[in-house]
């Protein structure tokens, strides 16, 4: 009994049809493993291992390539400012009014609630960890936060790939999906390498907002699914129950003798 309850559970959560199903599953696993990744990420930042030593190269051949391409770093400055803070409220604000002037208010709800969080989140990581910014930084980047994680990293994550997630369910045709999510990844990574570019953050930095944006991304793409395939299962229940043909009451014992 026990056996086949299991077993039941596990096919449940492994179904495409169920509304806590196949997409859900994935979620968590995707979830826990970026979690996991942050940890060892955070866990080598803290402890100065290798990882820290490898930072630092990185960020001093990066100091010696700005001084020889003004032209690259100049691009560069422009993919970080895209993912600025005043880039992404302004990104915030006009995907929630598109939103609700289509009447999506749940998408524009999460959209909001995804954001800020997320904005919070790193504020709050940033404080746990305390770590300076490079020293060696381009003379542009003039920030007074923490350096861990990159919240530059964090909101494209976020951002890119929920605004990417929205476009999916909107769009039918299979190649503008495509476009849709190499737009999404080619801006986020290039927002990340520009961080680490003009030393505003550690490679570390950088790949530690990747994945705690990426986890979080997770979670609200998977929280959307959940509430879509409940909200069609209920319609699908309401629309069968609908059709079913009313029965007729059984006639009473005087109205069969009167017959």
């Amino acid at each position: 009994m026990i056996r086949r309850r299991v077993r039941g559970f596990i096919a449940r959560r492994l179904s495409s049809e169920e509304y806590l199903g196949l997409h859900l599953t994935v979620g968590l696993v995707v979830c826990l493993l970026l979690v996991g990744t942050f940890g060892f990420i955070a866990h080598a930042v803290v402890g100065e291992r290798a990882l820290t030593a490898f930072d630092t190269r990185i960020g001093l051949e990066l100091e010696a390539q700005r001084l020889e391409s003004r032209e690259v770093r100049r691009t560069f400055i422009v993919f970080t400012e895209i993912g600025s803070a005043e880039a992404m409220v302004c990104l915030t604000v006009l995907v929630a009014l598109a939103l609700l002037m289509r009447r999506r208010r749940q998408l524009a709800l999460v959209w909001l609630l995804a954001m800020i969080s997320t904005a919070v989140l790193n504020l709050g990581l940033k404080a746990v960890f305390s770590r300076d910014r490079p020293p060696f930084h381009d003379p542009i980047i003039d920030e007074p936060t923490h350096s861990f994680p990159s919240g530059h990293s964090m909101g494209a994550v976020l951002a890119f790939g929920l605004l990417a997630y929205f476009l999916l369910l909107a769009l039918s045709d299979r190649r503008e999906k495509i476009v849709v999510v190499f737009v999404a990844a080619v801006l986020t990574l290039a927002i990340g390498f520009s961080r680490i570019y003009l030393d505003a953050h550690y490679f570390s930095d950088v790949v530690g907002g990747y994945t705690v944006g990426g986890a979080w991304l997770s979670v609200c793409i998977s929280a959307i699914e959940v509430a879509r395939r409940r909200s069609r299962a209920n319609k699908r229940l309401a629309a069968r129950t609908q059709a079913e043909p009313a029965v007729e009451p059984p006639h009473s014992m005087d109205e069969c003798a009167k017959r």
